[in-house]
């Protein structure tokens, strides 16, 4: 005779598995960064978002003022732009959302 615990040890082991699968590719967000003059040129240089907990920072390198961080975890950070040429624009904060596209405008000096 089964017992409920055997009944239902599959139907665990396969919900289980689903999740471990599945949390990672909904864990986290592209973030596709645009950084601009206030005249709308773009500028080169290096972004990096660093979470304000600690933790893994995340950074790109601009090419014709835009770049993309790809499984940024949802959460809130610190933006920090570092030009190729010039002072670097004062950090800001953003929050990430946990999943999905996230468009980021960055103004330079």
């Amino acid at each position: 005779m089964r017992t409920p615990f055997r009944r239902l040890a599959p139907l665990c082991l396969a919900l289980l598995g689903l999740a471990t699968f599945a949390a990672p590719a909904l864990a986290d967000a592209l973030v596709v960064v645009q950084v601009q003059t206030e005249g709308g040129d773009p500028v080169e240089g290096e972004v990096t978002l660093s979470p304000r907990g600690g933790g893994d920072s995340f950074s790109c390198t601009t090419e014709d003022g835009e770049c993309q961080i790809p499984h940024v975890p949802g959460g809130r950070y610190t933006v920090h732009f570092e030009p190729a040429q010039g002072d670097p624009p004062a950090d800001r904060s953003a929050m990430i959302p946990p999943r999905g596209r996230v468009e980021l405008h960055v103004a330079a000096n």
